[in-house]
């Protein structure tokens, strides 16, 4: 009886078969995402996968309401935000060293 195959051999696999949309995909994993919906939401939060009909899930969200004149928002925790009503996505700007290593171009700060 053989043993499963171990994650790293899974998951170097499946890299290997990329389109360059789903590495595009990958390279945002754990990054902060700013998600706008068509019902005036915006969720700033982790991103962490998509399920198989596209839509967005996150951690460590919090949700602001754009109609609202108040600019707090609310802790959310982990949210699956339907790809239906997603209008915008940002992530913060990204460049590489010569290493490979990914930093912020506009010194650690988010989408503006």
């Amino acid at each position: 009886m053989s043993s499963p195959p171990s994650s790293d051999s899974v998951s170097s696999a499946d890299s290997s078969r990329d389109t360059p949309a789903i590495a595009a995909v990958r390279e945002l994993l754990k990054e902060t995402l700013r998600i706008v919906t068509s019902d005036n939401r915006v969720f700033l939060g982790t991103f962490v996968g998509t399920d198989q009909l596209l839509n967005i899930l996150m951690v460590n969200t919090e949700e602001y309401l754009l109609s609202s004149e108040e600019s707090t928002g609310r802790y959310v925790g982990q949210v699956m935000i339907p790809w239906r009503l997603i209008t915008q996505v940002e992530a913060p700007l990204r460049s590489r060293d010569e290493q490979g290593r990914r930093h912020n171009q506009n010194g650690g700060g988010l989408y503006m």
